[in-house]
């Protein structure tokens, strides 16, 4: 089986995310289960689903790099389950510098990425590479 590297610390880190998009904007924020595929469902205050969510944290700025990597089958996997339920997925990232969010698209660039510094050769995989342009800060 291979491992999961989140820490309690990254997961206070998506905690504050949460708590953020609760605080500030006009939608409930549900948690899914662990290794779900997706972080989260966004629902409007009557309940209905308005999006799927899947939330980032990493520790450099948001202009540090020309795209944000993100795993190919993370992306595939939620747009089928946000096509299937017929509502976007959306991508929340949170920087150094602010938190910033996407819709996803279809149509992203794919080609080998991932980490290196861990020897995991699971690490390296297909990704997609969105360009920071499409991003929003919230």
């Amino acid at each position: 089986m291979r491992p999961i590297y989140e820490s309690a610390f990254d997961k206070q880190r998506e905690d504050n995310v949460r708590r953020y998009i609760a605080d500030n904007y006009a939608c409930i924020y549900m948690k899914t289960a662990e290794l779900a595929g997706i972080d989260g469902y966004l629902h409007y205050p009557d309940m209905e689903l308005a999006a799927l969510v899947e939330i980032k944290c990493r520790n450099n700025s948001y202009n540090k790099y020309p795209t944000y990597m993100l795993g190919a089958n993370k992306w595939r996997n939620g747009l089928t389950m946000a096509k299937e339920k017929n509502v976007p997925f959306m991508l929340v990232v949170s920087f150094t510098d602010g938190i910033y969010i996407t819709k996803m698209k279809d149509n992203y660039e794919i080609k080998q990425g991932g980490r290196y510094d861990r020897g995991d050769s699971m690490d390296v995989e297909d990704c997609i590479y969105i360009p920071m342009s499409d991003f929003r800060k919230m």
